[in-house]
């Protein structure tokens, strides 16, 4: 009897002693990584001497979009939030900055403007931008499907509005690499949008 008390009080010990180590070895997690869409790659043209003012903006996003957490699709009705994989700024700043940079190194604009902006700033053509997939689909491909707007920002009137619709693969399944297709596929859309700025 003696004995099985013993016992019993050395496993209490055990357990008392370890306890703080399996709390630290559980509370010990993977750092979280962050992301940031890039701009295209050109080198930066210059303006000419008759390129207009160009404002961009709003730029909005779907709401599932719209957090901290990467967002991807493990079916077609399953988004993914990935948890440890995070956005360093909101995705429709980030979105909005890059598509403005894209923008910048084309050299299609004098000057950008970002939304919003008042008429003291002289724009001359508004960049409207609805996003509504930006994500890597179940089958790996990323997807970036949007409408846009180029508005003549004095009287209102809408010149070109066109809808967008590409994937692109990444090379590999990664987020890094998700991240990267998306990065193309805006600077794609850039390319389409400042085409038609006259």
């Amino acid at each position: 009897m003696m004995r099985q008390v013993i016992r019993m009080q050395i496993r209490k010990c055990v357990l008392f002693l370890a306890a703080p180590l399996l709390v630290a070895c559980a509370s010990q997690s993977v750092p979280d990584r962050y992301y940031l869409l890039s701009p295209m790659t050109q080198q930066m043209a210059p303006p000419s001497a008759q390129a207009p003012v160009v404002g961009v903006g709003p730029v909005t996003i779907p709401s599932y979009l719209d957090r901290s957490t990467i967002v991807t699709r493990s079916t077609a009705n399953r988004p993914e939030v990935n948890a440890g994989h995070r956005w360093a700024e909101p995705l429709d700043e980030n979105i909005n900055r890059t598509l403005m940079d894209n923008i910048d190194r084309t050299g299609r604009a004098s000057r950008l403007e970002v939304f919003p902006w008042t008429s003291r700033d002289g724009v001359d053509w508004q960049i409207v931008l609805d996003i509504d997939r930006f994500e890597r689909q179940a089958d790996g491909n990323v997807i970036l499907t949007a409408r846009w707007k180029l508005v003549a920002f004095e009287d209102g009137q809408i010149v070109r509005a066109a809808k967008y619709n590409k994937v692109s693969t990444p090379d590999d399944t990664t987020i890094e690499g998700t991240v990267i297709a998306m990065s193309t596929l805006l600077s794609d859309m850039t390319a389409e949008i400042v085409g038609n700025i006259p």
